[in-house]
């Protein structure tokens, strides 16, 4: 009867040890000290793969970002490249004593809440590098063929292992566009991927063509606080583009959106409950 409880309390122990939340040093092992500084002053770290450059690191040691960032290094040209950034967010004060599964919920929902991305802003340059609204809309559809079918920002009570959505952003610069939201989840992460399923156009041109653009959110739960990862990729286009006579830098716009939508998410978790 001894031995039944021993291994018992044991088997109970090691479940609990699973379970338990890693240090984000655990998560994030191959960053160096002063990146780890950074973090916690509520600085991001960043890098791209602009000249070769590997940005595996600032992914975690396992997960859906991790697989996402591994597959742009395999594909990493001067036509293709990407910019990846993660950041240290505190729980909300409401969470702190929150279960693990209930803040995946509540994270689950709050990457969700799309509407409230209408009238962000972010540094236009070509606006003498001042803030400018960056959504004029931003709302989820009921048909990813039909900009009309506008519908509230959802919620689930369950969180999806894996879920489909398809959203409508009009950008100030690149217009109005239909974009698909693909969400894997676990325990720990939450990862969304976003794919532009419109062209993109600058000034009525084209300037990527539908599914070459992906920006990703991702969110990973540690003991110190919420681990928040961005990235954007852009397929088959230089990082420089001309088009009549204007030069947009892709790196430079796109780096601008990710510092957008990653303040938007952080002022979402600060006024949650």
């Amino acid at each position: 009867m001894k031995r039944y409880l021993g291994m018992m309390c044991m088997l109970l122990m090691s479940m609990v040890c699973l379970s338990a939340l890693e240090s984000y040093k655990v998560v994030l092992p191959y960053l160096n000290e002063a990146e780890y500084q950074a973090l916690e002053r509520g600085e991001s770290v960043k890098g791209d793969t602009l000249g070769g450059n590997d940005i595996t690191t600032l992914a975690p040691v396992d997960g859906a970002f991790l697989e996402r960032i591994e597959s742009t290094k395999r594909i990493s040209d001067e036509k293709n490249f990407a910019m990846a950034y993660v950041s240290l967010l505190p729980y909300p004060d409401g969470w702190k004593d929150a279960s693990q599964a209930k803040r995946q919920l509540d994270l689950f929902n709050t990457m969700r809440q799309i509407s409230t991305q209408e009238g962000i802003t972010y540094i236009s340059s070509r606006r003498g590098n001042k803030p400018y609204p960056l959504f004029k809309e931003s709302y989820y559809l009921s048909d990813p063929e039909d900009t009309t079918s506008k519908i509230p920002d959802p919620v689930v009570d369950v969180l999806p292992q894996s879920l489909v959505a398809y959203a409508y952003q009009f950008d100030t610069s690149f217009d109005g566009n239909i974009y698909k939201h693909t969400f894997t989840t676990s325990d720990k992460e939450i990862f969304l991927d976003i794919t532009n399923m419109t062209p993109i156009k600058f000034r009525g041109i084209t300037g990527l063509k539908k599914e070459t653009l992906s920006l990703c959110l991702a969110t990973y739960q540690t003991d110190e606080g919420i681990l928040l990862f961005s990235l954007a990729e852009v397929k088959n286009r230089a990082p420089e583009v001309k088009i009549l006579f204007w030069s947009v830098s892709l790196p430079g716009a796109f780096e601008k959106r990710i510092n957008a939508v990653s303040g938007w998410f952080q002022r979402r978790l600060e006024v949650a409950k």
